[in-house]
């Protein structure tokens, strides 16, 4: 293939959540994406805020907590839980339709990849009605900004500090902590140095993770009616000087915090780190002088994204004819989805991700969910997306016969808009051989050709 032949097939693949067959619009080109106003689904637009979340929470709490009998508590315990597992279940159905409508496909996995780099996981119970509020109030619009911006934004969101309780962290010789005889939480502190600026070998020491600590006590939250959200108390910031990577910062209160952090997100630790995952994540490991020019850029740029996202698709690797990365069960199955224009149900949605085992905004750890392919491209990871892959063509092929077209000319449409000249021959002699429809598209979807970007 030559490289505009390779582009015209491989770029919705490789960058994105491959092509929707429904579309009759050619998919926009990588750079043409970057300046794009970002996409944002209906039911994402529509979703209540963080703030308004919160209040809901604390009222809920509040009704508990003044409840007079053992009977009207646990009604009330079973009317909290009924709420925490609705919103859940709501602003999954809200991402999944994103990744299933969106033309920009490029843009959403950026905005993914810095969704998971930042990982919120709903198995926090305290966070689940509130799991996604990181991507869609920050993400969604600091990805093409500056890194500093985003991560100070990020580390503000009531989401993240209620995740790694740091609202409940409190400076020891603070005016509340020589009250209450309560002290420091190095939870979020811990987690910027490790996963979110320096990385796990980016030189910082237990040390520099306490003195962060301190910096950021008073980063808090409020659950009020009226100022529901982020709110920085003082009388819980740790006074004095902190000194972080052999840097004093002797700003006062929040200002404290938010210099050490733009400072960290211009570190060259820092950039080699995320420009590392970033080429990972698109085209897979040993790729050391792409790494190193990213960080140059970065460097250059100090921390604005968009050179960043320009050089890395500039890489003569984003021409590459051969497979550089196994799609991971959540990109997986949305190139399913977006190939055969269906739309399952809510709850089939959320089940099949479940069984898929990449469920949304549930990944575990503050790490996210892995970025390698040994961790997906198993046995029993196969065995799994086979099983999705048979449920969805049995539904795919039931809509269609019931809006009474040939199951036969949509797998023949999917295959020409995918990969029109360019289709693996082995993968047609494979459909060409299997014994019904619904077979067909099984052997397509879990084809080599499918499986990999």
């Amino acid at each position: 293939m030559d490289n505009v032949q390779v582009w015209a097939v491989g770029a919705p693949q490789r960058f994105g959540l491959g092509i929707r067959v429904g579309d009759a619009n050619a998919p926009l080109s990588l750079a043409k994406q970057l300046p794009m106003d970002s996409y944002t689904h209906e039911l994402i637009a529509e979703l209540p805020s963080t703030p308004e979340m919160l209040a809901h929470m604390g009222e809920l709490n509040r009704r508990r907590k003044d409840a007079k009998t053992p009977e009207e508590k646990q009604t009330l315990s079973k009317a909290n839980n009924a709420f925490f597992q609705e919103s859940y279940r709501t602003l999954v159905h809200a991402r999944n339709l994103q990744s299933l409508y969106s033309p920009y496909g490029f843009q959403e996995r950026l905005i993914q990849f810095w969704s998971n780099h930042f990982a919120i996981s709903a198995d926090t119970r305290r966070v689940r009605p509130i799991a996604s509020g990181v991507e869609n109030e920050v993400i969604r619009t600091a990805w093409k900004s500056d890194f500093s911006s985003m991560l100070i934004s990020v580390c503000q969101h009531p989401s993240m500090l209620i995740f790694l309780d740091n609202h409940q962290s409190i400076g020891p010789n603070s005016k509340a902590g020589k009250k209450r005889n309560k002290g420091l939480n190095e939870n979020l502190a811990r987690e910027i140095l490790e996963l979110h600026t320096l990385g796990v070998s980016g030189g910082y020491t237990q040390t520099d993770v306490i003195e962060l600590a301190q910096g950021i006590t008073g980063w808090s939250v409020t659950m009020g009616p009226k100022e529901a959200g982020y709110r920085f108390n003082p009388a819980l910031h740790e006074p004095g000087a902190i000194r972080v990577l052999d840097t004093v910062y002797s700003q006062e209160g929040e200002a404290q915090g938010m210099a050490c952090l733009t400072d960290l997100a211009l570190r060259p630790e820092t950039a080699q780190h995320i420009c590392g995952k970033l080429v990972q994540h698109f085209y897979g490991e040993n790729h050391e002088d792409l790494i190193e020019t990213l960080v140059k850029v970065w460097l250059e740029n100090k921390g604005q994204l968009m050179p960043v996202y320009e050089e890395l698709i500039a890489s003569p690797l984003a021409d590459e004819p051969k497979h550089l990365r196994f799609r991971t069960p959540q990109e997986w199955y949305f190139a399913v989805l977006r190939s055969a224009d269906f739309e399952p149900n809510q709850k089939q949605m959320h089940n099949m991700l479940r069984q898929l085992g990449q469920e949304p905004f549930m990944a575990g750890s503050p790490a996210g969910w892995s970025d390698q392919d040994a961790d997906y491209n198993s046995a029993s990871g196969l065995t799994q997306r086979w099983q999705v892959a048979n449920q969805v063509a049995q539904l795919t092929v039931r809509q269609l016969k019931r809006n009474k077209q040939r199951p036969q000319d949509t797998i023949n449409n999917i295959l020409q808009r995918l990969y029109g000249e360019h289709v693996d021959e082995h993968t047609l002699v494979a459909i060409e051989k299997a014994q019904d429809v619904v077979s067909k598209l099984v052997v397509l979807w879990m084809s080599p050709q499918f499986q990999y970007r």
